[in-house]
C-alpha cells in the first residue's frame, strides 16, 4: 500500500461512527468473550444460560459468537438500533479503530469520511 492509501491510519483516533449500521449487517462472526456473557445477559434481563442458548452459536476452538440472520445481519440489530449497544462485545466496540476488515473503507461511512479528510 502506498502512503496515499494509508495516510488516514494515523488519524483513527478521530474516527466518529456515522451509525450507518454496515458493520452490523456485514456478514461475519461477532465473537462474545466469556466475560461479556454476564453483562449482556443482565442487560437483556436473561440468565447467562438463556442468553447463550437464544442468541449465541458455538463455533470452532470453541468460541461463542452472536447469531446472525440468514442475510448475515447481527441478531442484536432491531431496525436501526443495537439491542445491546451499552454492553456490546469488545469486537464491536473496537471496530474500526483497533481492527477492521480489509474492505472496511468501502462500506464504513465513518472511515469513508476519515479518508476524505486525510487522503494523503
Amino acid at each position: 500500500m502506498n502512503q496515499k492509501n494509508t495516510a488516514w491510519l494515523s488519524h483513527l483516533s478521530e474516527f466518529e461512527c456515522q451509525r450507518c449500521l454496515k458493520c452490523c449487517t456485514n456478514p461475519g462472526y461477532i465473537y462474545v468473550l466469556e466475560e461479556e456473557v454476564q453483562p449482556i445477559s443482565n442487560y437483556l434481563g436473561l440468565s447467562g444460560f438463556k442468553f447463550v442458548n437464544q442468541y449465541c452459536d458455538l463455533i470452532e476452538k470453541p468460541r461463542l459468537t452472536l447469531k446472525t440472520h440468514p442475510d448475515g445481519t447481527c441478531v442484536m440489530l432491531k431496525g436501526n438500533t443495537c439491542q445491546i449497544h451499552p454492553v456490546k462485545p469488545k469486537q464491536c466496540r473496537d471496530f474500526p479503530v483497533r481492527w477492521r476488515t480489509k474492505d472496511a473503507r468501502e462500506y464504513c461511512e465513518g472511515l469513508k469520511l476519515l479518508t476524505q479528510h486525510y487522503p494523503a
